[in-house]
């Protein structure tokens, strides 16, 4: 009997012990007024690998900087390297709430991000952030598309960042453009595909996670990529011989959105402290940027990469004004047809118009 008693005196404190345990679990602290200050924690995702120039600065600026501006209410549990969603589950992941957060890039959804696609119709653009992020603001704007796309996956835009310009990297000497002609190139965007195929390069689709084996094994020949990309997935190993075109932007807009039902869940406060940090570290980017192409060029030359800046005959292949109709017109076409843009001409007009705008600040 008394070993009974003991056993049952055992399961209470045992189970009194799990109970407090949870309570000093919970999301919430008491503040100095008596008051409850409760602490959210969302989840991020992002497929590129952490230590590189964008996710760095998300990492160690704009979620720091998030934590600030909520007085510490929010907490963000991020995830790099496609660890919680890769780059071709992160759309649905993050409608679904998989994530709370996510880092999206509309180059593997060009169905569904289709107006995102038009910003590939114009390869060359300012070199400088402050008049690439005001390219970005301005077609937003001027574009309800792109907002529209977004929203209806159950996704609110917070952050936008870039990659660095345009790299081609061949795993053979390569002097010019005018050297992929003939060879297996491999690039992200349909559109850049159809510029490779216009070049005189065989296109191929290779997923992102398999570029660096690609290279290595010679399934491909060369990748066209964002220069930081392609320095954070150490592609430089395969590929020794790169073109750097800082006049040709990565056309495509990182975009970090937060799910819409987690956003209009959170309180007033909680969501205008998102807001200030996103505003403060979207100006901050603009210091990252500019050091960023520099340095990562000094630590390819280091480690035996041959660097080669493109000249105005490289650029030349991209912006062929034949080249640029084919694909606008393809853009409109599909535009009008499957998205419901019944002004798709318009759309690129204005395109052309901001472009402008941006290269005349320069």
């Amino acid at each position: 009997m008394k070993s009974l008693k003991r056993y049952m005196m055992l399961i209470l404190i045992v189970t009194f012990l799990v109970i407090l345990s949870a309570c000093g679990d919970e999301a919430s602290t008491t503040n100095e007024e008596g008051g409850e200050d409760f602490e959210i924690t969302l989840t991020y995702s992002d497929h590129d690998p952490p230590g590189a120039m964008r996710t760095d600065f998300v990492e160690n600026v704009w979620i720091p900087e998030i934590e600030k501006q909520t007085n510490g209410q929010v907490k963000v549990n991020a995830n790099f390297g496609g660890s919680l969603l890769s780059s071709q589950e992160v759309l649905e992941g993050a409608a679904d709430g998989v994530t709370d957060m996510a880092m999206i890039f509309p180059d593997f959804y060009p169905e569904r991000l289709f107006t995102y696609q038009i910003y590939k119709l114009f390869p060359e653009a300012p070199e400088k952030w402050e008049n690439i992020s005001t390219i970005f603001e301005e077609s937003v704007e001027e574009l309800p598309k792109l907002n529209e796309e977004l929203e209806a996956l159950n996704q609110k835009p917070l952050l936008v960042t870039v990659g660095l310009p345009t790299v081609f990297g061949a795993s053979y000497e390569i002097d010019g453009i005018e050297d992929i002609i003939g060879k297996d190139w491999r690039a992200s965007s349909r559109w850049h595909l159809e510029s490779m195929k216009h070049i005189g390069a065989n296109p191929v689709s290779v997923p992102w996670e398999d570029v660096y084996m690609s290279l290595e094994t010679g399934v491909i020949d060369g990748v066209m990529t964002n220069y930081d990309g392609f320095h954070a997935m150490k592609f430089y190993e395969g590929a020794q011989d790169i073109i750097v075109g800082p006049q040709l932007w990565w056309a495509s807009p990182f975009t970090h959105t937060i799910n819409l039902d987690v956003w209009n869940d959170l309180p007033e406060d909680v969501q205008e402290g998102i807001l200030k940090a996103t505003e403060i570290a979207q100006e901050k980017f603009g210091e990252v940027y500019a050091s960023a192409l520099e340095n990562t060029i000094e630590a390819h030359e280091e480690a035996g990469v041959n660097v080669k800046m493109a000249d105005e005959e490289d650029v030349a292949y991209f912006t062929d004004e034949e080249l640029l109709n084919n694909l606008r017109n393809t853009w409109i076409e599909e535009a009008k047809a499957n998205h419901g843009i019944e002004d798709a001409e318009e759309y690129i007009n204005s395109m052309l118009e901001i472009m402008q705008r941006g290269l005349d600040k320069e």
